[in-house]
């Protein structure tokens, strides 16, 4: 983060000091859990325990709160700065620093390729400029202010994933990050628990909109269904699309897999490839093209650079198996599109096919309605054999039975024991096994490490 003295923020927010008072401040932190030098703590975690004594080891470290002092704390009391009200006071701050700043910035949403998408970005411009943003998938609320507090005054470029659980987190995050650029990448089944009705969660990835202004460019999936049901008549910034099936500004045709990469001409001039497999990676793909032009980056450079793309753990991610078998970890989150996405890639391997299927969170009411939909994917899609390990996946069970799955060929394994003796029995030279469950199921975790073979397929 940009180091600020201590009588600057104070300044900023009407907090009075003693006026000898000097201070470096190089790190702002919300939890008095992280006390340590030259650091101002936000006391927004108003359950945590303060160590006073803590707090009197370290050098230049001060907490502004709303609370006040028990009087054991007075031996410090000239580490406290008091406002009226937190919440106001770091609102107040976060708008201070980000306006600091002049980097262009991007806000990505979807049900499903986000944190691809971010990353192609993330990769392709950090060969040649500075780069901040989202980690991997950690992209809940919570660690906002950590993004936040990684841009200096050599950032160029924020690349950043929007994820909701509810209505308004979109809009939350931009107060952060003030995005310039938007994408969605598509609108599935998700978080239906929080957002109650899937208008209600299209209406939520839509906040985009309103977040990225009028004069903000948002980039969106021309073929996905459910964005196209969000009005984009009146958004007063600029709409570029993507798409496969329709003409869009930025369109793949002639698309391949070969040599584990996915081969597509993009508006019918462009070469493109980009490691991994499935359709669902020319449509991040594209996403990320339409982006990095959008910042500035020649299309060339873009698509050059893609090739080189390194994809990320656990997303679709293939390795040998025991027994010559192969095995799929597809395991980072799990909702009904990605398992759609991922049983359709699945038709790339050739041989028998083999699923391990887990519970999927977020779906409220919807659960039932979605694992009868799943249970009709995997009959659509020709898998050989099912194998469930929880209630939910049960009822996929059910469903595809209901419709011609012949039953003997669903194992349902109550104990991690039964799952392991089931995928001994089926893997074998041909086999594919692919594990779609949530990255939180740390026993699959396990047994897939168990049976695959080092080195990647």
């Amino acid at each position: 983060m940009k180091s600020y003295e201590l009588s600057q923020i104070c300044d900023l927010l009407a907090i009075k000091i003693p006026l000898d008072k000097q201070a470096l401040i190089k790190n702002i932190k919300l939890s008095v859990l992280e006390i340590n030098n030259n650091t101002l703590i936000f006391h927004m975690q108003k359950t945590q325990t303060l160590n006073i004594d803590n707090l009197l080891k370290v050098n230049d470290c001060f907490i502004i709160t709303d609370q006040p002092l028990l009087k054991r704390y007075h031996r410090a009391k000239e580490r406290f700065l008091f406002v009226p009200n937190i919440e106001v006071a770091y609102a107040k701050f976060i708008e201070f620093y980000r306006n600091q700043f002049s980097i262009k910035t991007v806000a990505i949403t979807g049900t499903c390729g986000k944190s691809t998408t971010k990353e192609m970005i993330k990769q392709v411009l950090a060969k040649n400029h500075s780069v901040t943003g989202t980690i991997g998938s950690k992209n809940s609320l919570r660690f906002n202010h950590e993004y936040l507090m990684e841009i200096d005054e050599e950032s160029e470029f924020g690349i950043y994933e929007t994820a909701i659980t509810d209505p308004g987190q979109i809009l939350y995050s931009a107060k952060y990050f003030k995005p310039t650029v938007g994408v969605i990448t598509n609108i599935g089944i998700d978080h239906l628990s929080g957002c109650k009705t899937l208008d209600n969660y299209i209406l939520a990835k839509g906040e985009i909109l309103t977040a990225l202004g009028p004069l903000g460019t948002v980039i969106i999936n021309k073929d996905d269904e459910n964005i196209n049901k969000l009005d984009f008549t009146s958004y007063k910034g600029k709409v570029i699309t993507y798409g496969i099936k329709t003409k869009a500004d930025y369109q793949a045709t002639k698309i391949s897999y070969h040599n584990k990469m996915m081969c597509f001409t993009v508006n019918n001039q462009y070469q493109v490839k980009v490691p991994g497999m499935g359709i669902h990676n020319v449509y991040n793909a594209l996403a990320a093209i339409a982006t990095l032009v959008t910042l500035g980056i020649d299309i060339s450079e873009a698509i050059t650079e893609l090739s080189t793309y390194q994809p990320m753990k656990s997303h679709f991610e293939i390795y040998r198996g025991i027994n010559g078998a192969v095995i799929v970890d597809d395991t980072w989150s799990s909702n009904p599109t990605s398992v759609e996405a991922a049983l359709d890639t699945l038709r790339l391997i050739k041989g028998k096919k083999v699923v391990v299927i887990g519970n999927i969170s977020y779906l409220g009411a919807y659960a039932l309605e979605q694992a009868k939909s799943i249970g009709k994917m995997v009959v659509e899609n020709n898998i050989d054999y099912l194998i469930t390990i929880d209630n939910f996946s049960r009822h996929i069970a059910n469903e595809a039975i209901r419709i011609g799955m012949d039953k003997n060929n669903i194992f349902d394994c109550q104990t991690t024991e039964d799952l392991d003796t089931v995928l001994y029995h089926l893997m074998k030279p041909g086999v594919t096994v692919l594990f779609k469950t949530s990255m939180f199921d740390k026993k699959i975790k396990k047994i897939i490490e168990r049976y695959f073979v080092r080195n990647k397929e």
